[in-house]
């Protein structure tokens, strides 16, 4: 049988691990992260975990929360296990799947939550989706650690977070996340309070000296009351229970020790806790044990019994009045709730509903209605007050006054300061109004020590400001471009580092330390103040003009800081200004007639520019004082302001002379404008612009004029539109007068004649800004181009001419000047036959040299002869193309009129007009050429002939003769050629 039973065991747990195994085998990654983290919290191997959970059908339990429309959550223990079923036996701490109802929580609870039941946990969403956390009861209890998951987990969490909570952005959104929150807060305090309730519970003692279980009725009593040693055990054990009454009594009515910080919440908790203490005493004196012994006291008639009903009733009335106050101050929670959630700025609208109901609890209140406890509960309101302000000013201790803007710690002292002062408001206003009713029940607390804390804090305050202002202006010292205040803006900041690094709290109002480092910083700030203000002091001794003063003036007011005596700085500069007024006058008077005008400024715009500089030294510093009210209404102002607008009135009246006066000689620049663009020095014949100098000077004016922002006429405006225009064609005469020069320049005398013809044509081209161009003309642009293009090609003319004469005329007759003829002996003499055979063999290879150089210099002058006569052939092509289009001009005359016959007759010569007759026609200068040609034909052949001769002293002469032929010849047909002969 007993081999039975021991083969029966092990085909059941054969059967159990092969049912594990399976199960193993369908674990996956969601099963492995839930695994995982349960291992972690509760400290076990993740094998160990995955083996407890294998067992029985918990993992049927974690399929349904992974499945879709499945559990929302899913519950895990790990502690001592009672037998559940069938196969959870074991009383060994271990991992199970649990409902949360089933077993009570002692050990360590994981959770898993899912917001979003309608599809399934898979291995891809587990670690989006699925939540966990967990609460550790050990040692604490279920109340105290929810109570830390709230506060310390989820509370903190929600407050950061600004999603999941739809539309933010309306105050009323914000105001349910608040209320939200401060429900949480209310249940943690609530959770805390029965936590310490649990804690602080009294039990009565077991009766120890007889067993109470045996008095089941009435005759037990009487038995048990007649028998004098069971009585007196009876008797001391209610001993022992008076004893513990009337020491739970007496520690009630002991002064409570509270700390000075303590708000609203915590005098509802203290009652609360209270309450609950009495009322399960209450409930310990309805026991059967209890009754049990009064029957027997009562028969017995025992003394105890007075001594007891006298605690009963004291402990009736101690419940009684926790339960009333606790109903009273559950009205007021709802009001003390902005304390605790809400900021000074929004706290100040709570402020009427709490005051009223604290009024009315002080008017019905069956117990809570002393001035004690009404003074107290203010006390704690005072308390929450000022915490809230810290944590706002502190934004919940994260950040000290110094870590944060100025600008935003300054407003929020500044709300605090007004939450006080609605504060204190509301409870005169309250008071007030209950001395105008009697009847009703008075508000006679101590303000002083309601409201004392929150003066004090409020005094604390008020020094940050102060500091902070403080602070604030100082500051600009650093910002200053003041020369010599640096020194100054350095040692303000090492006040400021100073003040600082201290470590304390600086809204801790108890701590006087703040309030003597706040003397030492006062102390220090008054005398960089004093140092400043003697710098501004002598800075000022060393300024004598007025306008650099206000300027420097203006620089230490810009700095915002008061006291400084900038009134009557402005004052000391005033008077100062009135004698620059006059000075200004005297200066005026000197100078009116012949003012100093800049070298770049024409004359009336000069003038007009000084007056200017005149009136704006007495304007711009007129215009600052203007500015500062009051200054200039004083008795001592008038003369100076009376003054000035003289002498204004007088630099004034000169602008406008000027300018008006401008304005009328405008149009005398037209004359100038009408004139030749050239004139011809009648004894030099040098050529020079003819450009009036008032011209450019009107221009000048105009520009001038304009930029002081002055009218100017309709002539001037066309005129500086024009500027550009004739300033760029009087600088293009300028380059083209000094051009002609330059090119005439290179002309040598020996062709001056010669090269007349050439000239000629250049001067034709000049000829038309001589006599018909004037400056208003629209072919200017062509005319310069034409000049330009003959001073081209006379030049180009000249360098030929002047490289061939210099080159191969010149540099040949110079080398054949210096042929050796006769060389004379140097060491020892010839003979008569070896001399004449030197000298003729000399002669004869000079005669040779001199007749190959004179081929050259022959050729060279045929070529210049060729070069200076090609004029009259290219003259000639160009006088039939003049006169053909002459012949077509003459026709278009006749069909457009006189007057633009006379205009077109303007730009063409008289030569173009009609073929010419007389000396100088075509016909005869061809002659006269030709005749020349043959002139100099001769003149070359008898050079050639002669250069035959071998008389070498006649062959010399003759060569130097019929050179200077060559040239006197040359240089007569040039000035036949010029007159025509």
């Amino acid at each position: 049988m007993l081999m039975l039973k021991w083969t029966h065991l092990l085909i059941t747990q054969q059967k159990l691990k092969e049912e594990r195994e399976a199960k193993r085998a369908q674990l996956d990654s969601r099963h492995d992260y839930v695994l995982s983290i349960v291992s972690s919290c509760v400290g076990l191997e993740k094998a160990e975990v995955e083996d407890a959970i294998l067992e029985g059908t918990q993992i049927e339990r974690i399929e349904q929360f992974f499945a879709a429309n499945g559990l929302p959550h899913l519950i895990l223990y790990y502690q001592d296990t009672e037998p559940v079923d069938a196969v959870i036996r074991s009383k060994k701490a271990k991992v199970f799947v649990t409902e949360g109802t089933d077993v009570a929580l002692t050990g360590i609870c994981v959770f898993f939550t899912r917001a979003n039941t309608s599809k399934p946990i898979t291995s891809e969403n587990i670690h989006r989706d699925v939540n966990f956390n967990m609460l550790d009861t050990t040692g604490v209890g279920l109340l105290k650690s929810v109570e830390q998951l709230l506060s310390e987990i989820f509370i903190p969490t929600l407050r950061k977070m600004n999603h999941g909570w739809g539309e933010l952005a309306s105050p009323q959104a914000q105001t349910v996340k608040q209320d939200f929150i401060s429900s949480l807060d209310s249940f943690v305090s609530v959770l805390a309070g029965a936590q310490e309730s649990l804690q602080e519970k009294v039990n009565l003692k077991e009766c120890e000296t007889f067993d109470l279980k045996t008095l089941k009725g009435p005759s037990d009593y009487t038995a048990v009351a007649n028998s004098t040693e069971a009585l007196e055990k009876i008797e001391a054990c209610m001993k022992v229970w008076i004893k513990q009454i009337e020491q739970v009594l007496a520690e009630s009515d002991q002064l409570r020790k509270e700390a000075d910080d303590l708000g609203p919440r915590a005098e509802l908790d203290h009652w609360k806790k209270r309450m609950s203490r009495f009322n399960y005493l209450l409930d310990q004196l309805k026991s059967p044990e209890v009754k049990a012994v009064l029957g027997v006291l009562i028969i017995a008639k025992s003394k105890l019994i007075k001594v007891w009903r006298e605690l009963d009733i004291r402990i009736t009335d101690a419940a009684n009045e926790a339960k009333d106050n606790v109903k009273y101050l559950y009205t007021l929670e709802k009001f003390c709730d902005p304390l605790y959630n809400s900021n000074p700025v929004s706290m100040v609208e709570a402020i009427p509903g709490l005051i009223n109901a604290i009024r009315m609890i002080h008017s019905i209140s069956h117990y809570y209605n002393t001035s004690e406890k009404i003074t107290s509960l203010f006390v704690k309101v005072t308390n929450q007050m000022i915490t809230a302000c810290k944590a706002y000013i502190t934004n919940n201790g994260s950040a000290t006054i110094w870590d944060q803007p100025q600008e935003v710690v300054s407003e929020k002292l500044k709300a605090s300061i007004r939450l006080n002062q609605e504060y204190q408001k509301y409870f005169q206003k309250t008071k007030q109004k209950l001395d105008e009713n009697p009847s009703e029940r008075q508000f006679d607390f101590s303000e002083m020590y309601i409201f004392g804390k929150f003066d004090t804090f409020q005094r604390r305050l008020n020094k940050i400001l102060n500091m902070f202002s403080t602070i604030t202006t100082y500051n600009a010292l650093q910002d200053s471009k003041i020369e010599g205040l640096e020194t100054m803006a350095t040692r303000f900041q090492a006040i400021v580092l100073n003040m600082k690094k201290k470590q304390y709290s600086f809204l801790d109002q108890r701590r006087t330390d703040f309030d003597q480092d706040y003397d030492e910083f006062c102390k220090q700030i008054s005398e960089l103040h004093n140092q400043l203000k003697t710098f501004m002091d002598n800075t000022f001794d060393r300024i004598q003009n007025t306008e650099r003063a206000l300027y420097v003036l203006k620089k230490f007011e810009r700095l915002g800081i008061p006291d400084l005596g900038i009134s009557e700085k402005y004052q000391s500069i005033l008077q100062n200004f009135g004698r620059d007024i006059e000075m200004i006058s005297r200066i005026y008077t000197k100078q009116k007639t012949d003012p100093p005008i800049a070298p770049d400024l024409p004359p009336i715009a000069g003038k007009i520019l000084w007056a200017r500089q005149l009136y704006s030294c007495i304007q711009e510093p007129m215009d600052l004082f203007q500015q500062m009210p009051g200054l200039l209404s004083t008795p001592d102002a008038k003369p100076i302001i009376r003054n000035y607008n003289r002498v204004a009135k007088v630099l004034l009246e000169f602008e406008v002379l000027y300018h008006q006066s401008w304005m009328s000689q405008t149009e005398a620049v037209k004359v100038g404008l009408q004139a030749s663009l050239l004139i011809k020095s009648p004894e030099t014949g040098e050529l020079y612009v003819n450009f009036d100098p008032q011209i450019l000077t009107q221009i000048r004016e105009t520009d001038c004029i304009l930029g002081m922002g002055l009218e100017i006429p309709p002539f001037a405006a066309i005129l500086q539109q024009k500027k550009d225009v004739l300033k760029k064609n009087y600088n293009k005469l300028q380059l083209m007068v000094r051009e002609n020069s330059r090119v005439r320049s290179k002309i040598q005398p020996a062709f001056d004649q010669l090269l007349m013809p050439h000239v000629a044509k250049v001067d034709e081209a000049i000829l038309p800004g001589l006599t018909s161009l004037s400056w208003t003309s629209l072919n200017i642009e062509k005319y310069l181009n034409r000049i330009t293009t003959e001073l081209e090609d006379l030049e180009l003319l000249l360098q030929r001419v002047n490289d061939l004469v210099e080159f191969r005329i010149d540099a040949v007759l110079q080398e054949m000047s210096t042929t050796t003829l006769c060389l004379l002996p140097e060491d020892e003499p010839y003979t008569c036959e070896e001399f004449v055979q030197t000298t003729k063999e000399l002669c004869i290879k000079g005669a040779q040299m001199l007749h190959t150089k004179s081929s050259l210099v022959e050729e060279a002058a045929n070529e210049l002869i060729n070069m200076l006569l090609d004029f009259e052939q290219k003259e000639e092509e160009e006088r039939n193309q003049d006169e053909s289009r002459t012949e077509s001009k003459v026709e278009q005359m006749d069909s457009d009129g006189e007057e633009e016959c006379k205009s077109e007759g303007r730009l063409l010569s008289r030569s173009t007009m009609a073929p010419s007759v007389g000396p100088s026609s075509p016909l005869i200068r061809k002659k006269k050429k030709k005749d020349l040609m043959k002139v100099m034909e001769e003149e070359a052949k008898e050079l050639l002939s002669h250069f035959n001769h071998r008389n070498v002293d006649a062959l010399l002469r003759l060569t130097r003769n019929t050179l200077e032929t060559l040239r006197k010849r040359i240089h007569a047909s040039s000035l036949m050629h010029f007159l025509g002969l």
